[in-house]
């Protein structure tokens, strides 16, 4: 009998070594539990009805927003309520004034500008590369060739729910997608004026912006 006991002793000291790691991991848990809720990494609506609103209110908010934006900054810019957009009119170079077109369509908001109105044939491929170039820089917006329209479209679109919650995000996403707008801009016309190299444009360009950077931190 006395035997049989001491032959116990192993297994039962790997039972208390059980009991002890589930203790542990008991108190972790509990320990977890009961710890101060984290605060969201994004900001919440003000309003938390806006998130429950149908597609129609949503539309009708962005609508209403992205008008009295334009009236409240006195921009250039005419309504065109039955087709559901407004066309401004800003700088895109020092000397050229183009049209930037803010849309809702399809419960989104798209934000359109015309870089190059035409182009000749015999430079597609090129402008599909430097465009291909500028698409796998940007993290914002999209450069579209058209070959069907012979145009290149810098555009930009999001969901009208995120904009009828969030309608700050409508001058910010307006004011992003303009100030690239113009890097665009200069790119596509320098090569369309000065046929150099896609690559050595856009090297031009991160250059140009490195600077801009540089001189911005001295100051």
């Amino acid at each position: 009998m006395a035997n049989g006991l001491f032959a116990l002793l192993p297994l039962l000291g790997i039972l208390a070594i059980i009991k002890r790691v589930r203790d542990y991991w008991a108190n972790n848990t509990t320990e977890t539990k009961i710890e101060e809720p984290r605060p969201p990494s994004f900001p919440l609506p003000d309003q938390i009805h806006a998130m429950l609103r149908d597609d129609a209110q949503h539309q009708a908010c962005v609508w209403d927003e992205l008008t009295r934006l334009h009236r409240n900054r006195n921009w250039r810019f005419g309504v065109f309520e039955s087709e559901n957009y407004v066309e401004s009119i800003f700088h895109i170079s020092e000397n050229t004034d183009e049209f930037y077109r803010y849309l809702l369509y399809d419960q989104q908001l798209h934000f359109d500008v015309r870089v190059l109105h035409s182009f000749p044939q015999e430079i597609t491929t090129d402008l599909f590369v430097l465009a291909a170039h500028f698409n796998n820089l940007l993290t914002f917006g999209k450069v579209i060739v058209d070959v069907n329209r012979n145009n290149v479209v810098f555009n930009f679109h999001n969901e009208l729910k995120l904009y009828s919650v969030f309608p700050e995000k409508i001058e910010l996403d307006l004011s992003h997608h303009y100030q690239i707008s113009k890097d665009v801009y200069w790119a596509f016309h320098k090569f369309v004026s000065e046929r150099e190299e896609p690559v050595i444009i856009i090297s031009e360009l991160l250059n140009i912006h490195k600077m801009r950077r540089e001189n911005t931190e001295q100051n």
